[in-house]
């Protein structure tokens, strides 16, 4: 690998991209659903719950918004 391709990827502009946050959110509705197939209602269901619904609204005002 020559210098220039290595500081291509090493370089950090401090921006997240939406797609993570779609990403994550996608997972969390997984975990969050088989954790509540596996204990019911519970507590870490209720915390995954609200987490999935950040992120969500974490994406969709990235969306309309966009980062600034």
């Amino acid at each position: 690998m020559s210098n220039e391709l290595k500081l291509n990827f090493m370089t950090i502009d401090g921006e997240i991209p939406t797609s993570y946050f779609l990403i994550i959110s996608i997972g969390l509705t997984i975990l969050s659903y088989l954790v509540y197939k596996k204990n019911g209602k519970s507590l870490e269901v209720y915390f995954l719950s609200v987490l999935t619904i950040i992120f969500y609204l974490s994406y969709i005002i990235l969306i309309f918004v966009g980062p600034r």
